[in-house]
């Protein structure tokens, strides 16, 4: 009877780790395809647009600007937990 369930345990971790998964793919690729303008980004950055483009827009390391003057917010969501 343990051995049951051990089985069903170890089924319902699988699973939940599969949705879960599927999840957390399926918002990176949301936020991959969200493209920030200017102002947006220095929102998150909780700074001002000038000082984001004196000091941040072309720093090494921060994420690079896309055509059209946009910024993938993934990518700016990793580069600010990196500076933690």
């Amino acid at each position: 009877m343990d051995n049951i369930f051990e089985s069903l345990k170890d089924w319902i971790i699988s699973a939940v780790l599969e949705a879960t998964n599927k999840i957390v793919r399926m918002r990176e690729a949301e936020l991959e395809a969200t493209l920030l303008k200017r102002k947006e980004v220095a929102d998150m950055l909780n700074i001002d647009v000038t000082t984001f483009d004196d000091h941040y827009r072309g720093l090494g390391g921060f994420p690079k600007e896309l055509p059209a003057r946009r910024w993938s917010k993934l990518a700016i969501i990793k580069w600010l937990e990196e500076q933690k």
